[in-house]
């Protein structure tokens, strides 16, 4: 059996928001059979971006949009930064893994001890400073079922009732039917503070919320499971998750319209008065059936 070698780059920087665009255009970290590497060149001063045969087209759907990375560079070195990635290439590794540029510097894990220490970015070149895009096209236009997990970083800086606390990477444009939705607490708070719900709104939203609850407390006629907020606090349960309820389920599916879905987790507790310590996250679940999801990272 030939062995296949493949290429790996990784955009985020903390492990937590590994695959937080995954099944999407954006994802957090990709891998590539080198075979179905193309080409690259500059595209601006200290950027360079390589091209990849479309990784989800199939025998029955071929698709002439290459996949691409692009990756920034020392300006003036583009040339010798494309050097060091061909050699990088072409180096045969025993394991088949070789990676070409991950910006990673904080790790993620269950055991405390291990948890949100720094590591080392690593990049084949040292004139490669940072993945600045990936860009992995869907085969069928971008219509058809989606899926997403996002791990969301929740700010512990004062936030009254209701505020955005963060927003999701990305948004579903019009013409969305949700079929899934749920809130996990992935990592609480170290004081016994916070509660959060998840919100959709027609448009961008950062601060006082302006959009609608789909997940948490809400009100009797749209009731999540269990129906309550998110708690986030240090007395909160690991790992517990509210999902969509009666609102968002195969059974009755939240039909977005001609709305375009932008989604903002907001504090449903007073963060304000006092703020959670410790580096809590919460991890977004969200499937449908439409078109695909634009990411709204550096837009």
């Amino acid at each position: 059996m030939e062995k296949t070698i493949f290429l790996y780059f990784r955009q985020v920087t903390d492990m937590a928001d590994d695959g937080s665009a995954g099944n999407v255009d954006g994802p957090g970290s990709v891998m590539f059979p080198a075979s179905s590497f193309r080409y690259m060149n500059p595209t601006a001063d200290g950027t360079i971006t390589l091209y990849f045969d479309n990784v989800r087209a199939n025998s029955r759907t071929a698709s002439s949009q290459s996949d691409i990375v692009s990756l920034t560079v020392t300006q003036g070195k583009e040339k010798e930064a494309m050097q060091d990635i061909m050699a990088a290439i072409n180096s045969n590794p025993t394991d088949g893994f070789v990676i070409m540029a991950d910006d990673c510097v904080t790790t993620d894990s269950a055991t405390s001890a291990l948890d949100d220490l720094s590591r080392s970015s690593s990049y084949c070149s040292p004139h490669i400073s940072a993945v600045s895009a990936i860009n992995v096209h869907n085969e069928n236009d971008g219509y058809g079922v989606h899926e997403i997990y996002e791990v969301v970083d929740i700010p512990t800086t004062g936030t009254a009732d209701d505020a955005v606390l963060a927003p999701l990477s990305f948004y579903i444009p019009a013409q969305a039917t949700i079929l899934e939705g749920s809130i996990t607490a992935v990592e609480l708070a170290t004081n016994d503070i916070g509660s959060v719900a998840l919100e959709v709104h027609t448009a961008a939203d950062t601060g006082a919320s302006a959009g609608t609850e789909i997940i948490g407390a809400d009100t009797a006629s749209d009731t999540s499971l269990p129906d309550a907020d998110l708690d986030i606090s240090s007395n909160a349960i690991l790992g517990d998750t509210i999902t969509g309820g009666t609102l968002i389920s195969h059974e009755s599916p939240l039909d977005r319209g001609t709305s375009a879905s932008y989604f903002h987790i907001v504090a449903k507790e007073d963060m304000d008065t006092t703020d959670p310590t410790g580096t809590p996250k919460v991890g977004v679940h969200l499937k449908w059936v439409g078109p695909a999801p634009v990411s709204t990272v550096g837009a």
